[in-house]
């Protein structure tokens, strides 16, 4: 059975490459994934497992996840660990984010997605986290030092006059030390710049503070021992990690970090091999229906019903392996290639080779193998039921098993997805959305194991507009004469299109709303100052806008994250007379005039979350504490406004990081935008991500991050309909094989190679447009319900984008065409006598 198998394999390369292929770019996302992040991932925890302080003491962050000023404490801590025993010195830390760094033409330094810090420079070189390579250290504002890669890449030197823009200000100065980038913790490995300590808590903090305590042993004494009494003595404000703890915990951060990069590349493998699956069912249905005269002699001569279902399986399995093995290989390719990409860029990040190892090898042919024959066994099992008996006729024909349960699950599937999407309804916002998503993953479901009941009549109504020549008669026909495989290859295609309609929908729906919200929020503010990367700026952008010529007024808008009980809640610090003009601002209850000291403003669906309404108090956790509030009034969805909103002193009395994050400028009426806008830019030098946009500039730019997500899924799509297509192809490949006598029949009475190229042609079209329009309307009707339960969510307006639709279905058209060109040409080859000769 084996050598029958692996004969049958090699007899039948066609359908074996194009099986394989859909395996193959599955698992190349398994393997890829798995590899990638299993080396980088080693690579950086060399960092961790080479902690450079004994203990390390962080004060206690209340808020977790958090944007805006970090906590921190102040130098009497430092002094009490010193006096721990044990300890023989405690070196004060401070390390932010947000960070830039300017390249000699004034442009930030390309850092290749990691965040720019900057540090304090150590006390203590014994618990540094960098090391000085060259020059002093540096001191005062007209001094700093940065590390080797950065200033290798833009060709500085001790020096050079170099350029940086912290939370605060922005500087000119000095470079007197090139140092190392920091060898542990989250800022391993990236772009640093460092100041001497009072200068950098004022540059990074605009206060007095630090962000940590590294602190070196004693010899012989014990890390947990001294790490309790730092924990007694100092309480539950900080945390105590000693050296090995540090090293668990950035081991698990970096498991966290790449577990979604890991994710968004599995989603894509999981989807390639689901539609995959749908492509390997067709063939070796087609498979078994083809050879059931052999597969009956066999039964004839002796084979046993398990030896003929191995005699298929095995077929599955060396097809599972070999997709398995190359997909891995093209894995590990592509997870080498974007190992020497990074180090192409020389980026600081420590070398390791490939992680190879046995988990991902593993867990590529397991899912490869196992996918491709659980695919396979159904076919593999009817072949096996085939009679000894059959092999004497001349038209053996595999059992057909009853549709009946088929349509009964399908139906409950149908039924329970009906049910799912009222309740959806009737829930709105997030959990409705989920819901709804789960009643269209079923609907899809229900549909793939219906479709053979409908096929028949829908492909003949499809194909009623294309008349009824020879050709076109034949090629209806054909896909109507076995309504399970033109189902089953319609499927892949429908679960495509499904997921491209719909988020096409809410793509356009989210934009359309994005539009309509920000244009009906932003009132009379001609311009709009914000920043790319990082999101905030420091205050004196908003001083220099104000001295520009033709200003009239600027109104700061200030954010960061805080906790209410357990939920992380944005918080938006407003200016004086920000929410009377520029903000166009709409309160369900409540009044504007009572925003003042200890006051909130709370949007309407944060105040259901939370349970709240006007004249209610709660309390905001920051990083400075816990700080008591009055709801003031309740806001209508505002896009600008989808926080809790306070004014700038009470935003300031909780501790509220003291960088601007949006600029609302008013200009004077005989002041032109873009004149204005130019003149603001000219101000901002010093501050090159600063952007300066007009009302249509910002709203064209906040549908960006719609259109990059819709790029990226775009991708994960393409990939789909690529094995979709491939589905196509395969189909009418094997059934010019199954059909090639009654091809060489056809041409033997009159059809020449057009008809008959345009008879498969017909075929596919109707296969594609099937699957196509099933696959809109699926898509189209769940994206609206979509969109009508997040009204409140920031999906207020919906929007069917019917040209886009209607070029998807053209579209789909034509890649029917385009899968018919191979199959075609193989059929018009085929030699007349030899055809009809073909048992």
């Amino acid at each position: 059975m084996l050598k029958l198998g692996l004969r049958s394999v090699l007899a039948h390369r066609l359908r074996f490459v194009l099986c394989t292929v859909a395996v193959l770019l599955g698992i190349a996302f398994v393997g890829g994934a798995l590899v990638f992040t299993n080396t980088l991932s080693a690579a950086l925890k060399k960092n961790f497992s080479s902690s450079t302080a004994d203990i390390t003491v962080t004060p206690v962050d209340p808020v977790g996840v958090r944007s805006g000023r970090p906590a921190t404490f102040t130098s009497d801590v430092v002094e009490r660990i010193a006096a721990v025993p044990g300890v023989a010195g405690a070196n004060p830390e401070l390390l932010v984010s947000d960070v830039q760094i300017l390249a000699p033409d004034g442009k930030p330094t390309e850092t290749y997605g990691l965040s720019t810090y900057g540090g304090a420079w150590p006390r203590d070189v014994r618990t540094a986290p960098f090391r000085l390579l060259d020059g002093k250290p540096p001191w005062g504002e007209s001094q700093l030092a940065v590390d080797q890669s950065t200033a290798t890449r833009e060709g500085y030197v001790v020096g050079d006059q170099v350029r940086v823009v912290t939370a605060t200000k922005a500087i000119t100065a000095e470079l007197t030390a090139i140092t190392t980038p920091t060898v542990s913790g989250v800022a391993a490995g990236a772009p640093l710049v460092t100041f001497d300590p009072a200068t950098a808590q004022r540059l990074l903090l605009g206060q007095p503070g630090w962000t940590s305590v590294g602190v070196a042993l004693t010899a012989g004494s014990d890390p947990d021992t001294v790490s309790k009494a730092i924990a007694k003595t100092i309480g539950d404000t900080v945390t105590v990690r000693t050296a090995t703890q540090v090293a668990a915990d950035g081991e698990n951060a970096l498991d966290d970090a790449f577990g979604g990069y890991s994710t968004v590349l599995m989603l894509f493998a999981g989807l390639a091999l689901f539609v995959g699956a749908f492509l390997i069912v067709n063939t070796f249905s087609m498979l078994v229906a083809q050879r059931s005269r052999e597969l009956a002699m066999l039964r004839a001569i002796g084979a046993s019903r398990g030896q003929v279902t191995a005699t298929v399986l095995i077929e599955a399995l060396v097809i599972g392996a070999v997709g398995s093995t190359l997909g891995l290989l093209l894995g590990i390719g592509v997870a080498a290639g974007i190992r020497f990409l990074y180090q192409w860029v020389d980026l600081a990040i420590p070398n390791a080779s490939l992680q190879i190892g046995a988990g991902p090898v593993i867990a590529c042919y397991l899912i490869g193998i196992g996918v491709t024959v659980a695919a396979a066994y159904p076919a593999a099992r009817r072949a096996g039921k085939l009679p000894p008996m059959a092999a004497l006729r001349d038209d053996v024909a595999l059992p057909e098993r009853s549709m009946l349960i088929r349509l009964l699950l399908g139906g409950f599937m149908l039924l329970m997805a009906v049910v799912l999407y009222l309740i959806g309804l009737r829930a709105h916002g997030l959990p409705g959305a989920v819901l709804l998503v789960f009643a269209a993953a079923i609907t899809l479901l229900g549909v793939v194991m219906t479709s053979p009941l409908v096929s028949r009549y829908a492909v003949r109504a499809l194909m009623s507009p294309f008349g009824r020549q020879a050709p076109v008669t034949l090629g209806r026909r054909n896909a109507e004469r076995n309504p399970r495989r033109t189902s089953a290859t319609a499927s892949a295609l429908m679960i495509s299109v499904a997921l491209i309609s719909g988020l096409i929908v809410i793509a356009a729906s989210a934009k359309a709303s994005i539009e309509q919200n920000i244009t009906d929020a932003i009132g009379t503010s001609e311009l709009v100052v914000s920043s790319d990367d990082p999101t905030s700026f420091s205050p004196q952008v908003a001083d220099r806008v104000a001295k520009v010529s033709g200003v009239e007024s600027v109104h700061r808008v200030r954010q960061q994250q805080a906790k209410v009980g357990d939920t992380t809640v944005q918080v938006s610090g407003v200016s004086d007379g920000t929410l009377d003009g520029p903000i166009t601002a709409k309160l369900e209850s409540g009044s504007l005039d009572g925003l003042g000291a200890g006051q909130a403003l709370l949007p309407r669906t944060m105040a259901k979350t939370l349970n709240l309404s006007a004249g209610a108090t709660f309390d905001l956790t920051t990083t400075t504490g816990k700080h008591r509030l009055t709801v003031a009034g309740i806001l209508a969805p505002n896009r600008q406004l989808n926080a809790i909103v306070i004014s700038l002193p009470t935003y300031d009395a909780i501790g509220g990081a003291p960088t601007d994050s949006l600029l609302y400028v008013e200009l004077a009426q005989s002041t032109g935008a873009a004149q204005a806008g130019q003149a603001i830019l000219g101000e901002l030098k010093d501050y090159p991500t600063i952007r300066v946009r007009d009302q249509e500039a910002y709203v064209a730019d906040a549908r960006g991050p719609v259109n990059v997500a819709l790029g990226v899924i775009g991708m994960l799509l393409a990939l789909a309909i690529l094995i979709a297509i491939l589905g196509i192809v395969n189909t009418l490949a094997l059934a010019v094989v199954e059909r090639t006598r009654e091809i060489g029949l056809l041409r033997a009475i009159g059809m020449d190679r057009p008809q008959l190229s345009r008879m498969l042609r017909v075929e596919s079209i109707a296969i594609t447009l099937l699957g196509a329009l099933l696959g809109l309307v699926i898509g189209v009707v769940f994206a609206a319900s979509v969109q009508r339960v997040m009204v409140d969510n920031g999906l207020s307006v919906l929007d069917i984008p019917v040209l886009q639709l209607l070029a998807a279905v053209l579209l789909a058209g034509v890649v029917g065409v385009l899968a018919a060109v191979w199959p075609s040409r193989r059929a018009a080859r085929l030699d007349v006598l030899q055809a009809i000769a073909t048992e």
